[in-house]
């Protein structure tokens, strides 16, 4: 961030300055007052007011069991059945897992959609793209990312951190986020700097990209800030306006005491603190509500255990663990899952259903209590999603392998109806059998949630206009 400071743009033709100047004035680290109120309105005009004016997606990396969480098959054949029971939720005839007792009681909030599906290739970059950008894998580099969409368009209610942020931002997302024809400054930020092992429960855990340089005080960074003011007087419009905001964001964002208690774990309550968890979901899970009440306009968690979350060593140490969702081995056995990665030692799907799950139910459900608490579900779409679901049937390796033709996604808050249940699947949970929607009416509708219609387009370098998702519609249950 520091070298934001040092460096002054030399643009060399008037093309690149005034793509600069445009980018500049809705702000690289969140809009300006005026132009976030006009895109704003022209948001709202163009698909009825708004529910959403913020986004917090929950990405759960690996491809989570349909059947064992939001979409329980009791009657499927004893080879395809989990072990695991339904039970009922707080909503009457609306069932989930035995592993979601907590989100259980959380069901009156949210909208299942059990009959999702993602890309045929049902591979984890895949159905990750899919998801995060609204278009079909193989040309989605093209287009940026739904969180990158909104900041340009929406700005950010904080004007001191950048509209798009990853949460800490972990392996599948980091490869496959792009901005495509917009600028890198709608890149998201990315508070993590390890695609594996990011440990945010850690105590030494820090959003490095805020830490000063060595020698480098808050009382030397202020007297810098005022010689760069003695020796650049503020121009009044122009090239050197815009260049001086992206300075005066830059220092913002180096000293403002917001950003600082947006990620100070420690400001919260030692209750809230326990009831997300202190472990790395947890972390994770409660930093993204921080930032949402800071006003970032769409935070994307992303959740790998660290290993040292069960004891074990890190993926490609020997008996080494890697603790995504990817179970295609031992996704009930609690030791040694003796397929082939068992046996190389590299127990990457080695860990199951019951020692993973438990977290996620409490910090999900911590979640979703805590935003309804202090009243920020009402205005924040939250979106839980994965890139894939498992097959039906258990492998001879007793996991479930990668399957894209029926998976499960869930919404709460900003005016989405809870307490129902959208789609439904066959009683082995691997077909849709009513209501099949796919990553584009996923991204069609939380665009429409922020009041961004598919008429309110963006233009690529060449002007064309692009359409905001691959032929994707709102999915009309999350619609009052």
């Amino acid at each position: 961030m520091f070298s934001l400071l040092r460096r002054h743009p030399a643009l060399a033709s008037l093309r690149e300055r005034r793509r600069f100047l445009r980018h500049i004035s809705a702000g690289c680290l969140g809009a300006g007052l005026p132009e976030l109120l006009t895109l704003q309105g022209l948001a709202a005009q163009s698909s009825g007011r708004p529910r959403a004016k913020q986004v917090l997606v929950i990405y759960e990396e690996g491809g989570i069991s349909q059947m064992d969480t939001w979409d329980p098959k009791p009657a499927a054949p004893v080879d395809h059945r989990t072990p695991y029971k339904p039970i009922a939720t707080c909503v009457p005839g609306i069932q989930f897992s035995e592993l979601m007792p907590q989100l259980a009681r959380h069901a009156d909030k949210l909208s299942v959609v059990r009959s999702m599906t993602t890309t045929k290739v049902a591979g984890h970059m895949e159905g990750c793209q899919e998801f995060f950008k609204g278009y079909p894998f193989n040309i989605a580099k093209e287009f940026p990312d739904i969180g990158s969409v909104a900041g340009e368009l929406l700005g950010s209610n904080c004007a001191e951190l950048p509209p798009y942020v990853f949460c800490p931002g972990a392996n599948m997302p980091n490869h496959v986020s792009s901005t495509g024809f917009l600028p890198v400054s709608r890149a998201p930020w990315k508070l993590g700097t390890k695609s594996l092992g990011e440990n945010v429960a850690d105590p030494a855990w820090k959003v490095r990209a805020l830490e000063p340089l060595p020698g480098m005080s808050t009382t030397r960074l202020s007297d810098r800030r005022q010689l760069l003011g003695a020796l650049s007087p503020q121009p009044a419009e122009g090239l050197g306006l815009a260049v001086r905001k992206t300075y005066e964001h830059a220092f913002d964002l180096l000293t403002s005491p917001r950003v600082q208690s947006a990620f100070d774990l420690n400001a919260e309550s030692a209750a809230v603190r326990d009831r997300y968890g202190r472990d790395h979901r947890g972390c994770c899970y409660l930093l993204g509500r921080k930032l949402i009440e800071a006003g970032v306009r769409f935070v994307t968690v992303t959740v790998i255990q660290p290993p040292e979350h069960v004891g074990r060593p890190g993926y490609g140490e020997t008996n080494g663990v890697f603790l995504n969702w990817d179970h295609h081995e031992g996704i009930y056995r609690n030791g040694p899952c003796g397929g082939p990665q068992g046996m190389s030692k590299q127990e990457r799907y080695g860990l199951p259903h019951p020692v993973m799950m438990p977290s996620l139910d409490r910090s999900l459900s911590a979640l979703i209590e805590d935003l309804h608490q202090r009243g920020l579900l009402e205005e924040t779409l939250l979106c839980f999603i994965t890139e894939m679901g498992r097959t039906p049937k258990i492998n001879k390796w007793q996991g479930r392998d990668h399957w894209a033709r029926a998976m499960s996604v869930v919404f709460a808050g900003a005016g989405v109806p809870g307490g129902q249940v959208i789609g439904a699947t066959d009683e082995q949970g691997g077909d849709v059998t009513d209501d099949l929607y796919t990553p584009y009416d996923y991204a069609a509708s939380v665009y429409a949630k922020l009041g961004i219609g598919d008429e309110l387009r963006l233009k690529k370098a060449d002007g064309r206009p692009f359409d905001l998702t691959f032929g994707g519609a709102p999915i009309p249950g999350l619609f009052v």
